[in-house]
């Protein structure tokens, strides 16, 4: 989704308030390509971060993105291009924790519940962790 075509397709004078933070408008169409995307079982790109010079809010956003189930974030400068990397690569630790899911519904031979050090994982946790692994293995991580 692209908040800046979004902006002049409808004549929003902004996209963000003054905190720097989506308006409704803006939100619910984020919110609607992570669904859609979702629904088509393709890639959820989010939108570009337009002010490149404020890498720490870009990184926060790019975790928030990542967190809310986007797959990666549009740059508008070379410089962003680290911090989405880092944003959206899985890290080692959640790889090892996905792995363990994975083998341990695998093991029980595909239960509709696991339990793993005490915890609960049931299928959304098993599919979330296979997610997660195909993304790590595009990754190359």
């Amino acid at each position: 989704w692209g908040a800046e075509d979004l902006s002049a397709a409808i004549g929003a004078r902004a996209a963000r308030d003054k905190n720097g933070r989506y308006t409704d408008v803006f939100r619910l169409a984020r919110t609607m390509t992570i669904l859609a995307a979702g629904a088509a079982e393709v890639a959820a790109i989010d939108t570009v971060f337009p002010d490149f010079r404020d890498m720490a809010a870009f990184e926060t956003e790019c975790r928030e993105a990542e967190r809310d189930g986007f797959t990666g974030k549009m740059a508008i400068h070379p410089a962003q291009v680290p911090v989405i990397n880092a944003a959206f690569t899985p890290s080692a630790e959640a790889v090892e924790r996905s792995q363990a899911i994975v083998d341990a519904f695998a093991a029980a031979g595909n239960p509709g519940v696991v339990g793993i050090d005490g915890k609960m994982y049931d299928r959304p946790h098993l599919r979330l962790a296979e997610r997660l692994l195909a993304r790590a293995k595009a990754s190359g991580t």
